[in-house]
């Protein structure tokens, strides 16, 4: 037996944890056979923790500017505020799409912008930014009380943070008063600050990405995790990114999923010095994220958006157990060059699970199921 076998037995039949090294070695493996028994090592986990449930969720994404002062080598979505394609939305538009977006039985709204000092959204009242932010929860949930505010990432917060001279943990008590329910793990990309300092210097370091994140969890705002993948990194600095991820969620539990985001490179400053990732590559980092993550994470998301339909049907092969939400108007990948849309219907994500032959299961936000569909066996 070699190692990744002894590795994967392990794994699957007691209560071992991946090491980073362990984690490490899968991802180096290009073997058909050795992946083959990764995916299948993954398999058996997800149906362990999930069954054959797969989870959705009907929501909508909104990016209210792509305006932004950081300059990510890895982001097609950033405009200067000159730029003639740099938007700011206004309330008009907001309304119209959340109003649609409810009246389609949608649970969750999501938003995030660029980091844009002089943002100013047109409608609302505030003048500084950090009240701006907060008028803004506030707005939403005085149109739809019932909807649930997913938005903000830790970069956000840090950034409010020095413009307003406010802590962090000061700013998330104020947003979460003012409305917000959970927020994305996003802007984590590689949490190795030998990579961010090459791909995202102006961004927030590995130590204050954790610092924000679990401060959140601490006052009981659940956030989203992520990975951004299929750039610079090694496949080490994947396996450390994913032991970052299990310590918070060790000390914190308040991450509701994991979501891999492989690279979408087309349109951004790293196009010509990267390796395109393979369908394989994309699964492979499913099923590892499944074995690293077991019962920490129950919740592997594949991002259909990154990935496409097909695949992300596919990857319920490969531990996943969740295919994510509708969207409605995604446009950071497709601003990044992705060829699979803005956003799905219902009944799309409904029939990409049956066609794999699991049952498709309604959740909210934080996963709880609202509604499950059982198919024929």
């Amino acid at each position: 037996m070699n190692e990744i076998n002894k590795i994967l037995t392990k794994v699957t039949e007691s209560d071992y944890r991946l090491t980073v090294n362990d984690a490490a070695l899968l991802f180096n493996s290009n073997n058909e056979i050795e992946i083959k028994s990764i995916k299948d090592a993954a398999d058996i986990i997800r149906r362990n923790i999930a069954g054959d449930t797969v989870s959705y969720i009907v929501n909508l994404n909104v990016n209210f500017t792509n305006i932004c002062e950081a300059v990510c080598l890895f982001c097609g979505f950033r405009r200067s505020e000159s730029d003639p394609e740099s938007y700011i939305i206004n309330l008009d538009e907001f309304e119209e799409r959340l109003y649609n977006a409810v009246e389609n039985e949608a649970t969750e709204v999501c938003f995030q912008g660029g980091l844009h000092s002089k943002l100013q959204i047109h409608g609302l009242k505030s003048k500084n930014i950090l009240d701006m932010y907060a008028e803004l929860l506030t707005w939403v949930k005085n149109r739809h009380p019932k909807i649930h505010i997913h938005a903000y990432s830790p970069e956000e917060i840090g950034f409010l943070s020095i413009l307003s001279g406010k802590s962090p943990d000061y700013i998330l008590e104020y947003l979460k008063d003012s409305g917000l329910d959970s927020m994305p793990g996003t802007a984590a990309e590689i949490l190795v600050d030998e990579v961010r300092s090459k791909i995202c210097s102006k961004k927030l370091n590995t130590k204050k990405w954790i610092e924000i994140i679990e401060l959140a969890h601490k006052l009981n705002i659940p956030s989203t995790s992520t990975i951004m993948y299929g750039h610079i990194e090694t496949n080490y600095h994947r396996a450390k990114h994913l032991e970052v991820l299990r310590n918070i969620q060790d000390k914190t539990g308040g991450f509701t999923e994991f979501i891999p985001l492989p690279f979408i490179a087309n349109k951004t400053l790293l196009r010509d010095k990267i390796t395109p990732l393979t369908s394989t590559d994309r699964l492979k980092m499913l099923a590892i994220s499944r074995l690293f993550f077991k019962e920490s994470i129950p919740n592997i998301q594949a991002s259909w958006v990154k990935q496409g339909l097909e695949e992300t049907a596919e990857s319920l092969n490969w531990g996943v157990n969740d295919v994510g939400g509708t969207l409605g108007d995604e446009k950071i990948t497709l601003a990044a060059g992705g060829t699979f849309g803005r956003g799905v219907s219902k009944e799309e994500l409904i029939d990409l699970i049956k066609s794999n032959n699991k049952k498709p299961a309604l959740r909210d936000t934080l996963y709880n199921y609202v509604q499950e569909q059982v198919i024929a066996r």
